[in-house]
């Protein structure tokens, strides 16, 4: 059951990197300076937290 609540936070974490032009300049700045994707940022903790502060609820 987790790892398809994951799935699904990851598909609702691409849509609000999508539209998200704060939390996308952010994972794009992660991204930058870690070198790595944004497909393997999503899959990082301070992303998801990153994630949970920019979404609008």
């Amino acid at each position: 059951m987790a790892a398809v609540l994951a799935g699904k936070e990851k598909k609702m974490m691409y849509n609000e990197y999508q539209h998200n032009a704060k939390f996308r300049k952010y994972v794009d700045k992660y991204c930058k300076s870690h070198k790595i994707t944004v497909k393997e940022a999503l899959k990082h903790e301070i992303v998801r937290q990153a994630y949970l502060y920019y979404t609008d609820v």
